[in-house]
């Protein structure tokens, strides 16, 4: 059976960011933005093999030793030609085409080391309980000033 490019190859491609190590994304992050992008959470297998494939096809850096992932020249100008042509949330009706005119993903050996995933998604969960916590004072704050 010939391996094809998935919808989470197209997911983790779509939630990085940045032009090389100065402005690159963290893996929270990139795991918040692909919450925010899909509204569900990446799994460690989904993002491992999407790593693997997108750096083979030379469309992303991936350092996991600095915890720093993003685009590179090839990638960007994929990223920037199909992206911002429909916004964000047009990922997945974008993207996906673009990655099977690359021809076959080739899988690869790529590793987090232990616990890294897991790591970043508490951070991603503490990071949003934040944010509801917030919104939740500033709802009690301001609902008496409602008429």
């Amino acid at each position: 059976m010939t391996e094809q490019w998935t919808d989470s190859d197209a997911w983790v491609f779509s939630s990085i960011e940045g032009t090389g190590p100065d402005d690159g994304c963290t893996l929270t992050q990139i795991i918040s933005k692909a919450d925010s992008i899909n509204h569900a959470i990446l799994t460690e297998a989904e993002f491992i093999r999407a790593v693997a494939r997108l750096v083979a096809a030379d469309l992303i850096v991936a350092q996991p030793e600095t915890n720093c992932y993003w685009h590179s020249e090839t990638g960007r100008e994929l990223h920037q030609r199909w992206m911002e042509r429909g916004g964000l949330f047009s990922w997945m009706d974008v993207i996906p085409p673009q990655l099977r005119r690359l021809g076959q993903p080739q899988d690869a050996a790529w590793s987090l080391p232990a616990g890294t995933f897991e790591h970043a998604v508490q951070e991603h969960h503490r990071w949003a309980e934040a944010i509801l916590n917030r919104q939740r004072r500033y709802g009690r704050q301001n609902s008496g000033n409602r008429p």
